[in-house]
C-alpha cells in the first residue's frame, strides 16, 4: 500500500527585537525550544512550522536564539528550568563533542524534564543517558549519498559531461563548500557526495578543484581535505568565492561543478559568479552547475529562474511535525517515544530519522537558449462548493501566482453542460494549456469531448482528481491525468477502522448490542464516481479481511440499491452525493426511525469528509459527537482530511481521515504544466512520480490521518 507523510500544519512566523519569543495559550505544556541561531533559513522554516503548531495545538511555549552561542544556550536552558519548563526541545550549538548536550540532558533529568533534541545530531550515549531524552533529525551521511545520486544523473543527462567538462579532461573538477567542522551532516555531505556520485560512475569523474583550500586534519580519503569552510553561512561562502574567482577561472575548467553542504553557501556562491556574468538565468549566460542542501524557498526559486542545478530536501514541516507528535505525547502523559512505529527510528536509540529526497524542480534549471513560451492557463473545477477541491484550488493559485503563470479559473457548479462551454471559450480566447476537475465521471463522452476539442487546437490537456479513463487519455499524446488510485482510499480507511476497533476495549465499547458485530451506516459519493465506489466497498471489505470475517456489516439505517453490484456492500449506502447538506438531512431522517444507542447504527462510514461532517452535525443535535466529556459517541471515518475534519478530529468529535494530499495534487499539475511552458512532453521528466503502466496517469499516495 502506498504512503505518504501527513503534513499537518502551514507555516507561519511571528518575530520579535528579544532573544527569545512567547506564545501560545497556557495548559498543561510549557514548552521551551532552543535555536541554534535565528539567522539560519533552514533554521528558520523548521521554527515557523513549528510554532504554527504549536499555536495551533494551543501549546504554551517560549523561543530561545542562541546565535551560535552554546554558554548563552546553556544559560536559556537553565532558566527555562528554573521557570517551570516542562518540557525541552534543543537545536544544540556544539556538536563536535558530547559536554554541552550532556550537561543540558543532566539538568532536565534532575527536574524530571523530557529533553528533544533536533536537527543537530547529539550522539547516542547522551540520547541513551536518559529514558525520557531522544532525537529528531536526519540521517548525518543521508544527504551526502543523495547529492552524489543528484550529480551523477544530472551529469549523465544527454550532452551534459561534454558541456560541463570545460578542458575536456574527462574529469568534472569540483569546487567544495563545507559546513561547521565536527558536524556530523557536513562531514557526511562533503565526503559521501562526491564518493557516491563516483561509486555511480564507476571512475573518479568528479576531482577536487586546485580552488579549494587543503585541511591535512581531516581523513586523507581524497576528498574530505579540500573544500572552502563556508560554515553554513552564504556570506562567508561568497567571500570565499570572490577571492578564489581572483586566481582561478569559470571558463577553463578550473571549476566545474560547485557542492555545497547548505543552500546558504550554495547561494552565496552563485552570488559571487553573478557578479562575473554567470549562473544568472538568462538566456546565453554562462552556467556552472551548483548543488545545494535543505531546499529552502531561496534555494527552490534560485533553481526554478536557471540559477542553481538542484538541492536535497529537508523536510522542515516534517522536521516540526516529527517534533510536536512527541510533544503531544508529553502532553498526553504517554512516554516520549510511544505510538512511532510509523517513524523511521533507529535500533537501539530512540532517534527518529526525517528522510531526505531530490529537489531538481522541473528537471531544466540550466537557463533556457530561448525564452519559454508563454502559458495562458485555464483551470476548470467541477464545484467550487467541495471542500477538498478548494484545497487543491487554493494550492494551485498560490503556484501559478508565484511563478507569475496566466491563468483563468472556472466553476463548472456540477454543470457538465455548463463546463464544456467553458472549455470552448477558453480555447476560442487562446488557452494553450487545459486543466479539467471534470464533472461527469460515469462515461467518456463528456472527457472525451474536452479532449477532441483541445486536440483540434493543438492544446495539452490534463485531467485532475476525478478520474477519466485509461481510453480517453491514450486518445491523444497531450494528455494524461493527476489523481489518486480509486480504490486505495478505501482499503486505507479499511485499515484504519480495523486498527481502531482492535484497540484495546473498542470493540467490546461500540459494539452496543453485543452481537459481534459492528453495524456501519455508509454514506456515498456520486454514483458512476470510481473513487466513490471503490470507498464504499474496499473500506469494508478489507476492514473484514483484516477481522477474518465479517464483523462489519450494513446497519439496516441504510438504504439498499439494487442496481450495485451485489456483494453484499455496495448496496447498502445513504447517497450524499459529497455533500454536508445532504448528510446532515439524511442522517436527520435516519434517526427518526434508529438508534444512536442500541446498536442500530454503531459506526459511520463517509466516501469524503463533508458527508462525514454533515452526519456528525445531526448527531450533534442528539447530543453525540460534541466532544464534550461524557457525551454519546459513534466513531466517524471520512476520507480528505480538510482542515474543518482535522479538527474536528482533534476537539473529539471525529475518529479519522484519510489524508487526499491537496498541495501534492496541486504540485504534481503544476510539474506538469513546467513541462508545457519549456517546450517539452507533458510527461517528460517524470520518473520520480508513480506512473501507472500503458497509460500517461500520475498517481498521489494517500495516507491515514487520526491527529496524534
Amino acid at each position: 500500500m502506498k504512503k505518504a507523510l501527513a503534513v499537518l500544519m502551514v507555516l507561519a512566523m511571528a518575530l520579535t527585537v528579544f532573544a527569545c519569543d512567547k506564545g501560545g495559550k497556557s495548559g498543561e505544556l510549557n514548552v521551551s525550544v532552543f535555536f541554534y541561531d535565528y539567522s539560519d533559513t533552514y533554521i528558520g522554516s523548521v521554527r515557523a512550522a513549528m510554532e504554527q503548531g504549536l499555536k495551533d495545538a494551543n501549546i504554551a511555549y517560549t523561543f530561545y536564539d542562541a546565535a551560535s552561542d552554546q554558554a548563552k544556550q546553556t544559560t536559556q536552558v537553565e532558566t527555562a528550568l528554573t521557570s517551570g519548563s516542562n518540557l525541552l526541545i534543543v537545536n544544540i550549538v556544539t556538536t563536535g563533542s558530547d559536554e554541552a548536550a550532556q550537561n543540558i540532558v543532566d539538568a532536565a533529568k534532575a527536574k524530571d524534564v523530557p529533553v528533544i533534541f533536533f536537527n543537530r545530531e547529539v550522539s547516542d550515549a547522551v540520547v541513551n543517558s536518559y529514558e525520557k531524552c531522544c532525537f529528531v533529525g536526519t540521517d548525518a551521511d543521508e544527504a551526502g549519498y543523495m547529492q552524489g545520486q543528484m550529480i551523477y544523473d544530472f551529469l549523465s543527462a544527454e550532452g551534459n559531461m561534454a558541456r560541463y567538462d570545460l578542458n575536456a579532461d574527462g574529469k568534472i573538477n569540483y569546487l567544495m563548500f563545507r559546513g561547521e567542522l565536527g558536524n556530523a551532516e557536513a562531514f557526511g555531505r562533503t565526503l559521501y557526495s562526491v564518493q557516491n556520485a563516483n561509486t555511480l560512475f564507476g571512475s573518479a569523474v568528479l576531482a577536487p578543484s586546485a580552488a579549494n583550500q587543503t585541511d591535512s586534519t581531516q581523513p586523507a580519503d581524497g576528498i574530505s581535505p579540500y573544500y572552502l569552510y563556508g560554515n553554513w553561512s552564504a556570506a562567508n561562502a561568497k567571500n570565499l568565492m570572490d577571492t578564489a574567482l581572483t586566481t582561478y577561472s569559470l571558463t577553463n575548467g578550473d571549476i566545474e561543478i560547485v557542492i555545497a553542504n547548505n543552500d546558504d553557501q550554495a547561494l552565496g556562491a552563485i552570488e559571487s559568479m553573478n557578479e562575473k556574468g554567470f549562473n544568472t538565468g538568462e538566456a546565453g549566460a554562462g552556467y556552472i552547475p551548483v548543488f545545494g542542501v535543505d531546499a529552502t524557498a531561496v534555494a527552490q526559486d534560485a533553481i526554478a529562474n536557471g540559477k542553481m542545478t538542484g538541492t536535497i530536501k529537508q523536510d522542515a514541516q516534517g522536521m516540526a511535525d516529527g517534533i510536536l507528535y512527541l510533544a503531544k505525547n508529553v502532553g498526553a502523559g504517554k512516554e516520549l517515544m510511544a505510538d512511532t512505529s510509523g517513524f523511521n527510528v533507529d535500533e537501539g536509540v530512540a532517534k527518529i530519522r526525517i528522510p531526505y529526497a531530490i529537489f531538481t524542480g522541473d528537471g531544466s534549471a540550466v537557463p533556457p537558449e530561448e525564452p519559454a513560451a508563454t502559458l495562458n492557463v485555464s483551470v476548470f473545477f467541477y464545484d467550487y462548493s467541495d471542500t477538498y477541491i478548494g484545497s487543491v484550488r487554493a494550492a494551485f493559485e498560490t503556484l501559478l501566482k508565484d511563478n507569475a503563470v496566466a491563468y483563468t479559473f472556472y466553476d463548472g457548479a456540477s454543470d457538465q453542460s455548463k463546463q464544456f462551454t467553458q472549455v470552448e471559450t477558453a480555447l476560442t480566447q487562446g488557452s494553450n494549456l487545459l486543466i479539467v476537475n471534470i464533472v461527469t465521471t460515469g462515461s467518456d463522452e463528456a472527457a472525451q469531448n474536452i479532449v477532441d476539442a483541445a486536440k483540434a487546437k493543438d492544446v495539452p490537456v490534463i485531467f485532475f482528481n476525478r478520474e477519466v479513463s485509461d481510453a480517453v487519455v491514450n486518445s491523444y499524446e497531450k494528455c494524461c491525468f493527476v489523481g489518486t488510485d480509486a480504490d486505495e482510499a478505501g482499503y486505507m480507511q479499511g485499515q484504519m477502522i480495523y486498527d481502531f476497533l482492535s484497540a484495546e476495549g473498542n470493540m467490546a465499547r461500540y459494539d452496543l448490542n453485543a452481537d459481534g458485530k459492528i453495524n456501519y451506516l455508509m454514506f456515498r459519493g456520486e454514483l458512476g464516481n470510481a473513487e466513490a465506489f471503490g470507498r464504499t466497498l474496499y473500506s469494508v471489505q478489507n476492514a473484514n479481511t483484516l477481522f477474518g470475517s465479517a464483523v462489519l456489516a450494513p446497519s439496516a439505517a441504510n438504504q439498499t440499491d439494487s442496481t450495485q453490484p451485489a456483494d453484499g456492500i455496495s448496496p447498502y449506502y445513504l447517497y450524499g452525493n459529497w455533500s454536508a447538506a445532504n448528510a446532515k438531512n439524511l442522517m436527520d431522517t435516519a434517526l427518526t426511525t434508529y438508534s444512536l444507542t442500541n446498536g442500530d447504527i454503531e459506526i459511520v462510514i463517509a466516501n469524503n469528509d463533508d458527508q462525514a461532517l454533515g452526519a456528525i452535525e445531526s448527531m450533534n443535535e442528539k447530543g453525540f459527537n460534541t466532544g464534550e466529556a461524557g457525551a454519546g459517541y459513534i466513531p466517524v471515518f471520512g476520507v480528505d482530511a480538510t482542515a474543518v475534519a482535522q479538527d474536528a478530529i482533534a476537539n473529539g468529535k471525529m475518529t479519522g481521515t484519510i489524508k487526499q494530499d491537496a498541495q501534492g495534487m496541486a504540485e504534481g499539475i503544476f510539474y506538469l504544466l513546467r513541462n508545457v511552458a519549456a517546450g517539452k512532453a507533458v510527461m517528460a521528466d517524470t520518473e520520480g512520480f508513480n506512473v501507472d503502466e500503458g497509460v500517461a496517469k500520475i498517481r498521489i499516495p494517500y495516507a491515514i490521518f487520526t491527529g496524534a
